[in-house]
């Protein structure tokens, strides 16, 4: 009688003890792994104004009327609920002398960072044009990624489920012996989705430059990987 077939990746044999069922019922462990591509619909930007001024109220001040003008056009594209603060800072800018003596003051930078989420990814070339003509001084990433990954994820498990379900069935037929109960399922490792596409871009020029011109997003590939043992019999 048949006591264990092991089948991992299409023919790795793997160890009987691993199996958690009782040694008397002949099993076949199957290894099924999937990775599908899915589109990005969602996509995140950073959009910083940096103002500069001798002192550093004014600085603040300044910046603080230009990132208004800034998301003031950014709400003309996307809901307030989409646009939030993520940094706001004011730092002195130093110079120093190139005689070793300590450094002084020469002003002050304030920087203020809002970032952005849009599920219309058509309107993402409108969307940096307009942050663009509002003075907005540069855009720090653009970062494509799922609204959902549940779908994906549950269509990768899927995908690994009935390859190693096939692998199962062409195994036993090969062998003559017939599959019977599913024993045990498991996922052999979390879900694992790559991270999507980021775009730097970093000068107000070439922030200008994309409101024209298309910025691809790519795929996001999602891998899943699991384990099935089912019961044999002759």
């Amino acid at each position: 009688m048949i006591r264990c077939l092991a089948l991992i990746a299409g023919a790795t044999i793997s160890a009987a003890q691993q199996i958690s069922v009782p040694p008397t019922v002949p099993y076949v462990l199957v290894h099924g792994e999937a990775t599908i591509s899915a589109r990005p619909d969602r996509v995140q930007l950073d959009v910083g104004v940096v103002s500069q001024s001798a002192t550093s109220q004014a600085a603040a001040e300044l910046n603080a009327k230009e990132s208004n003008t800034v998301i003031d056009a950014l709400r003309g594209v996307l809901p307030a609920g989409n646009i939030r603060t993520v940094n706001f800072s004011v730092n002195p800018n130093y110079q120093y002398p190139k005689d070793g003596s300590p450094p002084t003051i020469q002003g002050y930078t304030a920087t203020n960072t809002v970032r952005l989420e849009l599920d219309d990814l058509d309107l993402l070339g409108k969307l940096i044009g307009a942050a663009t003509r509002a003075g907005a001084s540069n855009v720090n990433r653009v970062n494509f990624m799922l609204h959902d990954e549940s779908k994906a994820r549950a269509e990768a498990l899927g995908k690994a489920a009935d390859q190693a379900r096939a692998g199962a069935a062409a195994l036993a037929d090969r062998l003559h012996v017939k599959l019977g109960r599913l024993l045990r399922v498991e996922e052999e490792q979390p879900v694992i989705v790559s991270p999507g596409r980021q775009v730097e871009l970093a000068a107000a020029a070439k922030v200008g430059a994309t409101a024209t011109t298309p910025i691809e997003p790519g795929s996001i590939d999602v891998h899943a990987s699991v384990s099935l043992t089912f019961e044999v019999g002759q």
